[in-house]
């Protein structure tokens, strides 16, 4: 027959210990686990919450430097492979700096149906950025294309400006080569002073494997003014 559960021995820290002593460590264990002192055994405060940097990509995109094709998501030097099938055109996206302390208007690929509003332009001059992202299937091509009509006194005028310039050439880069995940060109087209100026300016994007799409253009107004001065 066992003797009384008070004396039944058990295993604490490595070694037997009379249950009495066992159960009185173990309290005296969980006391001490719980603090002391006046703050009554309250938990250590919370660490703050982790907060993006003050550069983090806005919209699912970061804007590389000027010139500079990177990415991110697509392996440490902003490259991808180019796959042997590519069924999903890259992203276009155009941004234009009015000028005047205006915000920036950005549009993206596709184009919409519905027109957006006109944007009026503080001087006489064009400055946009366009830009592709195909984090898949790696860019080929990236042009900012501007369209203006001038009317000058009754003269008319029109022209066309691609940078870089137009070319017959079809983009494509063969399977397995390594591609920029993003390319951006930046430019400022001038446009005549003193003449009433209408207009549109968008993004042409073309991927490594030849899939193309367009951003959603910005139309724009400059209402021309003799004394202004582009800086």
């Amino acid at each position: 027959m066992r003797g009384p559960i008070g004396l039944r021995a058990v295993r604490a820290y490595g070694r037997r210990v009379p249950l009495r002593a066992a159960t009185g460590l173990a309290l005296a264990l969980a006391v001490a686990g719980c603090g002391g002192g006046g703050g009554g055994g309250a938990p250590p405060p919370a660490d703050p919450p982790a907060q993006a940097p003050d550069d983090a990509p806005q919209d699912g995109l970061a804007v590389p430097d000027g010139g500079v094709a990177r990415g991110h998501g697509a392996g440490d030097d902003g490259r991808v492979r180019v796959p042997a099938r590519d069924s999903t055109p890259p992203l276009a996206r155009l941004r234009l700096v009015p000028g005047g302390g205006e915000p920036a208007v950005v549009h993206r690929s596709p184009v919409r149906g519905r027109r957006a509003p006109v944007v009026e332009l503080a001087r006489p001059e064009v400055r946009a950025t366009a830009l592709i992202r195909d984090a898949d299937g790696g860019t080929g091509r990236i042009r900012l294309t501007v369209h203006w009509q001038a009317d000058c006194a009754g003269e008319k005028r029109r022209r066309t400006v691609n940078l870089p310039p137009s070319q017959i050439e079809r983009i494509r880069l063969a399977p397995g080569v390594l591609a920029p995940v993003e390319r951006r060109r930046s430019g400022r087209v001038r446009l005549p002073r003193g003449c009433r100026v209408t207009g549109e300016t968008f993004a042409d994007a073309t991927n490594a494997s030849g899939l193309e799409s367009f951003s959603d253009p910005v139309r724009f107004v400059y209402r021309g003014s003799r004394g202004e001065r582009i800086r």
